[in-house]
């Protein structure tokens, strides 16, 4: 009877049932038999009693034997109340009680236990209260099942927090049991029975963080931070290995900004400027507002202009030496650009700028030596040739004009005789010396230069013709009259 309460399976509830029906009728039957016995037989056998005796006896004999139909009434009650049981055992919330709830189970299928075999022996007053009793305790476990479960599961973690492995592992476990689905129970299972493995590893990646601040490698710093990641990888939500690799990670971020900003150093004094503003971009993408980032910033802007004006001055330094004064004057104005106060730009430029204009006034002279036979250009030349009598001697080029201009000078006042002849019927004209009228030949003294001699004759086209002295070209003869009628 006790087995058939701890068993769920209904064909042992209803053989067990059937048992306890055909015990109920022979017992009827008994009771029936007893009470006939009673009621007819007892009396002859049994002499009259005395009246007052009839009276101190007629209470006991209401006591001496409950009739049918009350006990009837109770064993129906028992019946009912082991149904009860039976189905509040089967109840979901109930599921897996023999493992989280081992004790008290046990006490409710013992109290079950004590109905059955108070059933068996008829004290079906006794059965009914024992099956009250068994469905009273299941009931608490029942009640108390959210408030176990919330309990276990924080035990758990507890457990779990503490390394103690084995009882977290038995808590969620046990969790598991009494709600397989439970969101917290399945990743707090996981992650208890992997601590062993991230403990293990955190133990690796501390012995190789201890062996870097010994040594400041970089080497000793990525073991750990491998560890530490592999740590992670089985336990994404293990504190420790999330800090150990947020204090790897900065280590490691410091060691790679010490090395840029080495480099940068290193690359600057040594006058390598690219290397250096690469090396201090590195460093400024790890800790741009570092305060050694900035006075570096402001040290390698100073040696780029430095080196930039540097570069400026030997350019224009090669322009002068090659007497390319434009050249020299636009590197002057680049330095300026960079510091408008640089004394060597600013006189540099203004020498470029006379040196550009005297040669312009030069070439001006030298490209058309005939204007000298004016007498305005020849004597504008002779200053200009007067205020520049000291040639430096490294200008060569500037040397060779002056030179030349004053060979141009000396010769445009060597006077070239000019014969004009003519047919008596056209007027002669040159420019810049007079109208000659009529003849047939005339004879000029004229100094070096280009002239322009014009004839005119009534009923004839005009003529005009250019002519060019030079001082070496001797006696020259041009011959003019209008030939071509109108």
């Amino acid at each position: 009877p006790a087995s058939a309460a701890t068993s769920t399976q209904g064909s042992d509830d209803s053989k067990r049932m059937q048992g306890l029906y055909r015990m109920v009728w022979v017992l009827f039957g008994l009771v029936l038999v007893l009470t006939v016995a009673v009621l007819v037989v007892l009396p002859s056998m049994v002499s009259v009693p005395k009246p007052d005796q009839q009276a101190s006896n007629a209470e006991p004999a209401k006591t001496i034997q409950p009739a049918p139909l009350a006990v009837g009434v109770v064993r129906h009650d028992a019946e009912q109340a082991l149904q009860d049981f039976l189905r509040l055992r089967a109840q979901p919330g109930l599921a897996g009680v023999e493992v989280w709830a081992a004790e008290d189970w046990q006490k409710a299928m013992t109290t079950a236990a004590e109905g059955d075999d108070f059933f068996g022996h008829g004290k079906f007053e006794l059965a009914l209260s024992a099956y009250q009793d068994a469905s009273s305790q299941l009931q608490a476990l029942l009640d108390g099942r959210p408030q176990r479960l919330t309990e276990t599961l924080a035990s758990g973690w507890q457990a779990l927090q503490k390394n103690t492995i084995d009882s977290a592992i038995s808590a969620f476990e046990q969790v598991l049991t009494m709600q397989p689905d439970h969101e917290e129970g399945r990743p707090g299972l996981a992650r208890a029975r992997v601590r062993n493995q991230v403990l293990q590893l955190m133990e690796q990646g501390s012995q190789a963080q201890a062996q870097s601040a010994q040594t400041q490698t970089v080497e000793n710093l990525t073991s750990a931070a491998d560890a530490y990641a592999a740590a992670l990888q089985l336990d994404p939500a293990y504190l420790p290995a999330q800090l150990a690799m947020q204090h790897v990670r900065a280590e490691l971020t410091g060691l790679a900004f010490q090395d840029a900003m080495s480099s940068a150093l290193r690359c600057l004094l040594g006058g390598r400027l690219r290397q250096a503003e690469d090396a201090l971009k590195a460093a400024i993408q790890i800790y741009p507002d570092d305060p050694a980032v900035q006075d570096t910033q402001r040290r390698l802007i100073l040696a780029k202009r430095h080196a930039a004006m540097n570069s400026l001055r030997r350019q224009a330094a090669q322009h002068e030496k090659n007497e390319n004064w434009l050249a020299a004057a636009d590197s002057y104005r680049k330095a300026l650009s960079i510091d408008s106060k640089a004394i060597y730009a600013r006189s540099g430029l203004a020498n470029a700028q006379r040196r550009v204009k005297l040669h312009a006034q030069l070439d001006h002279y030298l490209a058309d030596t005939s204007r000298l036979s004016s007498d305005e250009p020849l004597e504008n030349a002779r200053k200009l040739l007067q205020s520049n009598q000291k040639v430096p001697p490294n200008e060569p080029v500037l040397a060779g004009k002056i030179d030349s201009l004053q060979q141009a000078v000396r010769l445009a006042v060597i006077p070239v005789e000019l014969i004009i002849q003519s047919d008596n019927m056209t007027e002669v004209a040159v420019y810049h010396v007079g109208r000659l009228g009529k003849f047939q030949q005339k004879q000029l003294t004229l100094r070096p230069g280009r002239y322009t001699v014009t004839g005119a004759c009534p009923g004839y086209r005009d003529v005009r013709k250019v002519i060019t002295l030079r001082p070496e070209s001797g006696t020259v003869t041009l011959f003019i009259r209008c030939e071509e009628p109108i």
